[in-house]
């Protein structure tokens, strides 16, 4: 259990430095990892994790502590989110109390340029991994499309269709 709860702690860490255009960027490695490589949930329940954490107050990389609750119960939970979020905060607050004073050198605003479409790619990459997962026969599929029509046309609260799709699947028996 100690060795796992290390591979959980690593793997965490490393997926944390990973995501540069946000918590969906890192989803595919994630994904990969925690579903195929260490069986710590299943396809399924990552998916799962992953809506639950988008309806839930706070950054949507809480599936850490999820896939960490999963696989270890409170004290994995406990480990993959610190794993998650810790080192990046301190980087972050690190990097922030500078990034004044580099801001205006020609370099940094040529990588501020750069890693937007870098973050761009890595976001579509997550929202292809998980519709990959979740979307699974013609019904889930044209539920997926209308959540996407309703965003994209309204300007709806996410959580209003998220939860009215989380709605029409349980009733249909998605």
């Amino acid at each position: 259990m100690t060795l796992d709860l290390l591979s959980l702690a690593w793997t965490f860490l490393w997926l944390s430095f990973l995501a540069v255009g946000g918590g969906l960027a890192v989803i595919p490695e994630m994904q990969r990892q925690v579903v195929g490589r260490f069986g710590w949930v299943t396809a399924q329940q990552f998916v799962d994790g992953y809506t639950l954490s988008q309806l839930t107050p706070g950054p949507n990389m809480l599936i850490a502590v999820f896939v960490g609750y999963r696989a270890h119960g409170v004290l994995g939970a406990a480990v993959a989110g610190v794993a998650m979020f810790l080192p990046t905060s301190l980087l972050a607050a690190f990097v922030s109390r500078r990034w004044s004073l580099l801001r205006e050198r020609p370099w940094a605003a040529a990588a501020e340029r750069a890693l937007a479409p870098v973050g761009i790619g890595l976001m579509a990459a997550g929202v292809y991994t998980l519709a990959r997962s979740a979307i699974h026969d013609w019904a889930t599929g044209g539920l997926a499309a209308a959540a996407t029509a309703l965003l994209w046309a309204f300007s709806l609260p996410p959580i209003v269709v998220v939860l009215a799709g989380g709605l029409i699947g349980w009733l249909a028996n998605l």
